[in-house]
This record gives C-alpha cells, structure tokens and sequence, in this order.
C-alpha cells in the first residue's frame, strides 16, 4: 500500500474532523479514502452510462436494489 503526505491549512482541517464525526469514520485518512473510492466509482459508473447510451435499453433485473445493497456492503 502506498502512503502519501498531504498539508492543509487549519480552517480545512477543523472542517475535515468535522466531516469526519459526521460520517462516522475513524480516522482522517479512512474518510479521505472513502472520498477517493466513490470519486474512482463514479468515474466507472459515468463509462458505463456513457457505454449504456449507445447501446441498446437492457431493462434492470427486478431485484437491482438489493444488488446495490449487497454491493455497498461488500465495499464496506
């Protein structure tokens, strides 16, 4: 795993413990790892809509939330 370094100002820093307590992560650097993970997933799901939009309509199985569901959880 590699590791990085990032300074910020103090205002931003009282804004990010802030977030963090909010979201319930533990620690500075899980909720920034969170951050980047969805910013890398929604990169992946604007290819898939942009691939989906000219293709044909393929109708969601009927059970795509609970697909969604199982998904995040696996995530987490």
């Amino acid at each position: 795993m590699s590791t990085i370094t990032v300074a910020i100002p103090d205002p931003l820093d009282l804004t990010l413990s802030d977030r963090m307590n909010d979201t319930g992560a533990r620690s500075k650097e899980e909720y920034l790892l969170g951050l980047i993970e969805a910013d890398c997933a929604a990169g992946g799901l604007e290819r898939v809509l942009a691939e989906r939009l000219a293709g044909p309509f393929v109708p969601l199985p009927a059970d795509w939330q609970d697909q969604v569901r199982q998904a995040a959880r696996a995530r987490a």
